[in-house]
């Protein structure tokens, strides 16, 4: 999901817009507010029809409009999934609302950040470049395999072994582009680059800790000529923690001494154990959260995590991140990659083309007689039960699930935190994590460790830490007794404007100094109020809500607005 963006503004967009009336209440307000608001989304355009039967969405509608549609939407919504009605992949709560949360939609992610300058280097069983991962330009800094006594560099690692699953998996949920969904099915790094250390043995059995030493030990010896900041292991080893630090614990250890942050996933079995590398206590250990592919708190439940004591009877996980309902790409070639193409190309036939292909060859091996000789309808609804089964989502990706997937989305957000402030190291980043994560409620404190990643704080701390853009400014908004605050910041902005609700979305221009846009305004009465920020950035305009604050209402167009809560004084 994006925010709405104006690709082809003018570049002086701003002072070019115009007053005009809203051609849904009538209401003053901005030309350009109208213009990004032309593109809604199909449940959003429908709602404001049903009361406007004469609109035209291409004549747009003010942010007040659209906001009273959304919070429709959201009222009329299931309490429970409907996805079984709907035959849908993955948890739905509306028959016209389908879509797959992506991961920086999910996440609240900090949309200034996408990891640029920050290496990330993977440990796992295999990879796959992906396109996701080399277009338009090629991210994979190297390809080592770490299965042989001395770890090797192979950069032709094309043919797709199904060792090359996991790894492509974890890579591309961190930091794929999403090059082959349009850029929909985007990771929150997707702008890092990769160190992929193939981490097994040539036995080719399951992964042991030796092997996890031998790989990570070599991105200890070459951290430097890489520039290695991140490290992510979804893979575990062979003995549960009994609080000794073992030869692997030690190893971790020694990485986020020299400035490497050790991202480990604590295991997918519900059990109270923990094993290395997780169990080192410096790794951040991430176990998993189901969010029910949904914003809504109120389902969040506690992924079945492994948990207990690592190495100096460090209690973990550390923290939990999203492990459901994640997009990934398949990996080409295989005949899941191949059935996921041929259910996707039949699902979005017309009934004429969809009969056409029925009568194939293809077809004839694909399906039984006694299918083929069904309604179309019914042929459908076995295409889309075997798209649910296995968690196709679109031709090129499925959804995921595991704490090996967690992992990486906290690792993708430590990207976000050292481009947004480089001088960070693994104990601070750590901390940050911890102190803004929010814990889940009704789980034991032993099960979900500090809580549920914040990856919008995590980074505005980063920001605010020692050497960071905000340092000494407050969270955004800071409200005080007379006046209220908002903070952006983005150092290639031109022009930021705060629109808000408090003022009948007139925008408000804010001031600048070094990346850091800020504008006071008088306290509004009591009350809740919606709000963006409007800004012009090179040839673009954005519509965007403030990253800084949690609370946020969808905007009708894979954005959202965000929301400010005004108590009495």
């Amino acid at each position: 999901m994006f925010a709405p963006t104006l690709s082809n503004s003018p570049p002086n967009a701003f002072s070019s817009a115009e007053s005009a009336f809203c051609p849904l209440c009538g209401r003053r307000t901005d030309a350009l507010l109208l213009e990004l608001n032309r593109d809604l989304q199909a449940h959003v355009t429908r709602r404001l029809k049903e009361k406007h039967s004469e609109w035209n969405s291409a004549r747009g509608t003010c942010p007040q409009c659209v906001l009273g549609a959304v919070l429709e939407t959201q009222r009329a919504r299931h309490a429970e999934s409907i996805q079984h009605e709907t035959l849908s992949p993955y948890p739905v709560y509306a028959p016209d609302e389908t879509a797959l949360l992506t991961t920086p939609y999910r996440m609240h992610a900090y949309p200034q950040f996408t990891g640029r300058g920050v290496v990330m280097a993977f440990l796992d069983s295999g990879f796959y470049p992906h396109p996701d991962l080399t277009k338009p330009y090629n991210r994979i800094l190297a390809h080592i395999d770490a299965t042989v006594k001395e770890p090797v560099e192979r950069p032709n690692f094309k043919r797709p072994a199904l060792t090359s699953w996991h790894g492509l998996m974890t890579s591309s949920v961190a930091a794929g582009n999403g090059f082959l969904s349009a850029y929909t099915y985007r990771g929150i790094a997707r702008n890092a680059q990769l160190v992929l250390v193939k981490t097994g043995n040539r036995r080719g059995r399951r992964i042991h800790e030796d092997d996890i030493y031998r790989a990570l030990n070599w991105v200890i010896h070459n951290q430097h000529r890489y520039n290695i900041r991140i490290v992510n292991m979804s893979i575990g080893g062979d003995i549960v923690s009994d609080g000794t630090l073992t030869a692997l614990d030690e190893l971790v250890e020694e990485a986020s001494a020299r400035g490497i942050a050790v991202v480990c996933a604590v295991g997918n079995g519900g059990l109270e154990q923990v094993v290395p590398p997780a169990s080192a206590p410096s790794a951040i250990t991430v176990g998993g959260l189901d969010d029910a592919n949904s914003l809504e708190r109120a389902r969040h439940r506690l992924y079945h995590s492994n948990y207990g004591r690592g190495g100096n009877f460090k209690a973990k996980p550390d923290l939990i991140a999203p492990a459901r309902w994640l997009a990934a790409p398949m990996l080409p070639q295989t005949w899941v990659y191949n059935e996921g193409q041929y259910l996707w190309k039949l699902a979005h036939a017309s009934d004429t083309e969809l009969k056409k292909l029925l009568q194939t060859r293809q077809a004839e091996k694909k399906f039984k007689k006694e299918t083929l000789a069904l309604s179309l309808d019914e042929i459908r609804r076995v295409i889309r039960l075997r798209m649910l089964e296995q968690k196709y989502i679109h031709a090129h990706y499925q959804h995921v699930d595991g704490t090996s997937m967690a992992a990486p989305i906290v690792s993708s957000v430590i990207a976000q935190m050292l481009e947004a402030n480089p001088t960070l190291a693994p104990a601070q980043i750590e901390k940050i994590l911890c102190d803004t994560a929010i814990p889940l409620e009704n789980v034991p404190r032993e099960r979900q460790g500090h809580g549920v990643l914040n990856a919008a704080h995590a980074v505005a701390l980063a920001l605010r830490a020692s050497g960071g853009a905000l340092e000494g400014h407050p969270l955004s908004p800071h409200i005080q007794e007379d006046i209220v605050t908002f903070l952006y910041y983005d150092a290639k902005a031109q022009r930021v404007m705060l629109v808000g609700e408090w003022n009948g979305w007139k925008p408000q221009r804010m001031r600048e100094q070094a990346g850091v846009w800020q504008l006071s305004i008088p306290r509004p009465k009591r009350g809740a109020y919606a709000y963006k920020f409007l800004m012009e950035r090179e040839t673009r305009v954005e519509w965007r809500g403030d990253p800084e604050n949690l609370q946020r209402v969808e905007d009708g167009a894979g954005g959202f607005f965000s929301r400010m809560e005004i108590s009495s004084q």
